[in-house]
Order: structure tokens, then C-alpha cells, then sequence
């Protein structure tokens, strides 16, 4: 799987939105209603995004849900180690 962009974990992209708008990570966690735990680990890219908490964000912070999920489907398809695909045939078209 090449790619010409280097993905970037959605928890990058939050904290940097966090920062440019001036929330803390709590503030945005009581105006979603969810654990602050659950956003620290997002922004420490140690989580991921689902869908609801895209649907959440997007609510919270004005971009879509797609947006959130484009980033966590490209971040998690560039840590795909191509060695497992390798010898897999496909079926005949």
C-alpha cells in the first residue's frame, strides 16, 4: 500500500484543533460527555476514532464525521504491514 501523503493519527489533528480554539482536552471531553480519559488517549494516539466519537467531534468542533473517519481509516491502513498480504491470491475475476 503506497501512498504519496503521509498519514497523520486523528489525535494529532485534535490536539492541534484543541490548541488553535483554545480548549483543554477536559473541556472538550464535559461538552461531548465523555471520559477526559477517553480524549487524552485519543490525542496521545493511544485510541482511535469510531464513528460516534466522530459524530461527536464533528458536533463539538464543525467538521464532518467523514473527516474524522478518513483520518482514522488512512491512519490505520498505513500501519498495514504488507508482508501479511503478500501471498494472497485474489480469485478470478
Amino acid at each position: 500500500m503506497e501512498s504519496h501523503l503521509t498519514p497523520v493519527h486523528p489525535g494529532g489533528v485534535l490536539r492541534d484543533e484543541l490548541e488553535e480554539i483554545g480548549v483543554s482536552q477536559s473541556d472538550l471531553a464535559r461538552r461531548i460527555r465523555v471520559q477526559p480519559k477517553t480524549i487524552n488517549e485519543i490525542c496521545r494516539e493511544k485510541r482511535g476514532i469510531s464513528a460516534e466519537m466522530a459524530a461527536k467531534l464533528s458536533r463539538a468542533l464543525g467538521a464532518s464525521p467523514q473527516f474524522w473517519m478518513n483520518l482514522q481509516r488512512n491512519w490505520e491502513l498505513s500501519r498495514i504491514d504488507p508482508k501479511q498480504y503478500e501471498g494472497i491470491e485474489p480469485f478470478a475475476a
